[in-house]
């Protein structure tokens, strides 16, 4: 167990590879929401096996998502595109996900000292060989690794997230970068603290994200220039797909990233609020964000 791998490189995941420049990303993916079994590795969702049970008792989506948003949680767990697109569909790369949540919650100790140590390693290479090491410990879950594994930012040059838990915005070390995640169970004590630490956000727009299948059918929407937020400030819209480095964007923004999953899952993100729907349809590009970004470089 000891020489097993935690953290895997880009070339593991696409987004992580999209325009990093300079920068190798190392992430960790656990099981998202309960899916392992154990615990709910995602605090502000809700439990994706109440969600499920519920559908099957015959509640709606909107009621679902009433029943989670009362308790200030997220029914994103229902259509959450981590198991469903991608690699994260492939039954070896969900059981790993499975084996890595129950390692950390049987042997925590265990856990941090063999991620620890390969990070040690990692930083020691990228030193020798000249490039720059940062991590995204929080591909698919929402840790709090600020308080788990505080000696994790000593490590590494930088390290960034997405995180629901507004309470983390503001209270992380200087090289652990978040961006809180705008979703259905967003309140006013969550924006009130987006503001009050100069945080930015990120928002799944409704919008065309059509990657695969032949070259003439794919397609990626245009995301709007900005978006105004339930308390009334004007946010600058990036394109979050074309990077995903977070912490190389430039003030306060809007990190705009299109709607993905499946067919089923896209309309249940719509139907619960999850996902803004104002934008949708509109023009759209033939050429991968990513891609657009390196042209115009």
């Amino acid at each position: 167990m000891a020489t097993r791998e935690i953290f895997k490189g880009p070339e593991s995941n696409a987004k992580l590879a999209h325009g990093n420049d300079n920068w190798y990303v190392m992430s960790l993916s656990l099981a998202a929401s309960d899916t392992s079994g154990g615990m709910n590795n995602c605090p502000k969702a809700f439990p994706a096996s109440e969600a499920e049970s519920m559908l099957r008792e015959g509640y709606t989506i909107e009621q679902i998502a009433a029943h989670a948003n009362s308790k200030g949680l997220s029914c994103c767990s229902l259509f959450c595109c981590v198991n469903r697109t991608g690699r994260g569909r492939m039954p070896n790369v969900e059981i790993a996900r499975r084996s890595l949540s129950r390692w950390f919650e049987d042997d925590r100790e265990g856990f941090l000292a063999c991620a620890t140590s390969q990070l040690i390693a990692e930083r020691r290479q990228a030193d020798d060989e000249g490039y720059r090491l940062a991590i995204r410990p929080n591909c698919n879950q929402d840790k709090q690794w600020e308080v788990i594994a505080p000696h994790w930012f000593d490590i590494v040059e930088q390290a960034y997230d997405y995180t629901k838990i507004s309470t983390r915005l503001g209270k992380t070390p200087e090289n652990y970068h978040l961006v809180y995640s705008v979703n259905d169970g967003t309140c006013l004590d969550d924006w009130k603290r987006v503001h009050d630490t100069g945080s930015s956000i990120a928002l799944a727009f409704d919008i065309d994200y059509q990657p695969g299948g032949l070259e003439q059918y794919r397609k990626y929407g245009i995301l709007p220039n900005e978006w105004t937020d339930p308390t009334g400030y004007r946010w600058p819209v990036i394109d979050a797909d074309a990077i995903d480095a977070r912490f190389l964007d430039v003030g306060r923004v809007c990190a705009g990233l299109r709607l993905k999953g499946t067919i089923d899952g896209r309309a249940q993100a719509r139907a619960c609020g999850f996902a803004e729907t104002r934008f949708s349809g509109g023009l759209f590009s033939r050429v991968h964000p990513a891609n657009a970004r390196l042209q115009l470089a």
